[in-house]
């Protein structure tokens, strides 16, 4: 391909040769023959000198955190005995990696030689991508012809989602959980790990009468599990109850809160079993990895909460500690999620505001829901589109009276 230089020669020598037809003189007719020999030599040179080349890529880590950020290498090989002409190299990059894509200068690569180039990719927004392949532009040192040559390989890296730093002291079940998730048992001669209201539907055997004639009201008792029980992660990524677009939309917000729940638990030696819709047997435990990397590439779809509910509260994913990431459940979905939590020892709930999510950070709904949930034994925030994760997730440290009054502030 020539460039405008080499346009512009061409028609000088066009114009050179009809002048010395005309006018005879034969000067001008040499000096058009030699600006088309240049020509010709400046695509000779293009062609034959990158018959060979070649690349090798490699990036590190593989995998990256939001925001964090990687390095890629690219080492180019002239496997010619002739010289490259000057080389441009571009890498194809995501915009969410590399806002402006990955350009080089390399210049002539001499016979037989390598080179070697690094260039940063940051991790914008979470999900697999492909990085590549490489082309290389080739120019003759006149400047005259262009070539474009794209170069086997691409890298491909995967994002974690938004992964928050939660803060301690939010109970996560287990009889050996300390500080975390250990209550100390009531003075009733079992081993108990807590108390709470009864909800219509809770087995009358297990009403802990001792703290009724105490408080005034129906509470029933529920046996703390002899060991560490799993913890059940439950992620709701139905397409018709999220709003907003792009990293703002509520689906965005429920992943990261996955993904930093996820982790947080895996750092305190919690095995984690993740569930987003139902399922034909037990969900498996996964190391947080593997559940990050599965958590990169969800998007939402249409699936039913209602049969994932009815799952869970059939004890068909183990019992121990529960925590649902939701939209705002509707009055069924939140009779669901009440008898799904019933077989599990501690409950937690995060409500998504997605209505916030949709109208800049305006509150909307939730506040109901959440005390519903709280007199059904949960520990409960909702979390709006403008909320830090980490902010919401200290609300669940607070008792469920002072948990109601700071999130009505």
């Amino acid at each position: 391909m020539f460039t405008d230089r080499g346009i512009g020669l061409a028609g000088g020598a066009v114009a050179m040769w009809l002048a010395s037809r005309g006018f005879g003189v034969p000067e001008l007719q040499i000096a058009a023959v030699a600006s088309l020999g240049v020509l010709v030599l400046a695509v000779a040179t293009t062609r034959l000198t990158s018959a060979r080349l070649e690349v090798d890529r490699s990036i590190r880590p593989g995998r990256l955190f939001f925001d964090a950020e990687a390095h890629l290498d690219l080492v180019v090989h002239n496997r010619s005995r002739l010289p490259t002409a000057h080389l441009e190299l571009e890498d194809e990059a995501p915009p969410a990696l590399a806002s402006h894509g990955a350009r080089m200068l390399l210049g002539s690569l001499p016979p037989l030689a390598t080179r070697t180039m690094s260039y940063r990719l940051r991790g914008h927004r979470r999900g697999r991508f492909v990085i590549g392949p490489l082309t290389a532009r080739l120019r003759d040192p006149f400047g005259l012809v262009s070539r474009r040559i794209r170069l086997r390989g691409t890298s491909e890296l995967l994002v974690y989602p938004r992964v928050w730093t939660l803060p301690e002291g939010v109970p996560l079940g287990g009889a050996n959980s300390g500080g975390l998730g250990h209550t100390r048992p009531l003075a009733s001669g079992e081993d108990l790990a807590h108390v709470r209201e009864y909800v219509r539907g809770d087995d009358l055997r297990k009403v802990h009468w001792a703290s009724t004639a105490h408080r005034g009201k129906l509470m029933v008792r529920q046996p703390e599990a002899p060991r560490d029980p799993r913890a059940t992660v439950l992620l709701d990524v139905r397409e018709q109850a999220h709003r907003g677009r792009g990293a703002t939309s509520s689906l965005e917000t429920a992943i990261s809160a996955a993904a930093s729940v996820i982790h947080h638990l895996a750092l305190h030696g919690r095995a984690v079993a993740l569930v987003d819709g139902p399922f034909t047997s037990a969900p498996s435990v996964r190391a947080w990895q593997a559940q990050l990397a599965h958590l990169a590439e969800l998007e939402a779809h249409r699936t039913d909460l209602g049969a994932t509910l009815h799952q869970l509260g059939r004890d068909a994913a183990g019992d121990g500690l529960l925590i649902t990431i939701v939209a705002v459940p509707d009055p069924e979905e939140l009779r669901d999620l009440v008898r799904a939590g019933r077989g599990f020892t501690t409950r937690l709930a995060l409500l998504i505001d997605t209505h916030s999510h949709a109208t800049q950070g305006q509150r909307g709904a939730g506040q109901a829901e959440a005390e519903a949930l709280r007199l059904a034994g949960w520990r409960v925030t909702v979390v709006g589109g403008a909320d830090r994760l980490d902010d919401r997730w200290r609300d669940l440290v607070l008792p469920a009276g002072r948990m109601a009054s700071a999130v009505g502030r």
